[in-house]
């Protein structure tokens, strides 16, 4: 019984197979035959690396919209995430702020919290409702807003103006 790689190099490379006959394969032919196999191993490896962080990015983009999904924790706590994912689409208008999903921490300020992450900050005001100042019970009703967002700028993200380029 013949093993299934046999039947393969055969379809693929019917001279290099030995069939009882005293055909020699030749140097050049195995380094030949090595060098593609490599090369194949090589392709298969990158697509594969690229698929596993492809995958990782999705996976963490959606846990980070996950977060932000309702108001409240399960615990009754106000949930800081949500005003985060509400307001995506304004801070990502404001700031090309690249990798949001792996901000480092939230931290709750006196009025209102600020998300750090690695080269950008964002910070968030409590704006409370006339009825919630009045009625301690409607504190629920508490909002937030976006007031600033601060980005880390790199010297290659900086463009020349016009009128100040050598040349």
């Amino acid at each position: 019984m013949r093993v299934w790689w046999a039947v393969a190099l055969e379809s693929v490379a019917p001279a290099l197979v030995d069939r009882g006959s005293k055909m020699v394969i030749s140097a050049t032919n195995k380094m030949f035959l090595l060098t593609f196999v490599l090369f194949i191993l090589c392709v298969v490896l990158f697509i594969v690396l690229v698929s596993l962080r492809r995958n990782e990015k999705t996976l963490q983009w959606d846990n980070f919209i996950r977060r932000g999904q309702a108001r409240r924790t399960d615990n009754g706590d106000t949930n800081h995430w949500y005003y985060v994912i509400r307001d995506l689409d304004k801070i990502q208008t404001l700031a090309d702020i690249r990798n949001i999903e792996r901000s480092s921490r939230l931290e709750v300020t006196h009025t209102g919290f600020v998300v750090h992450g690695i080269d950008y900050e964002i910070a968030f005001d409590r704006v409370s409702s006339v009825d919630g100042i009045l009625d301690p019970a409607k504190r629920d009703e508490d909002d937030y807003i976006l007031t600033l967002v601060k980005q880390k700028i790199y010297p290659w993200d900086v463009k020349p103006k016009p009128g100040t380029v050598k040349g």
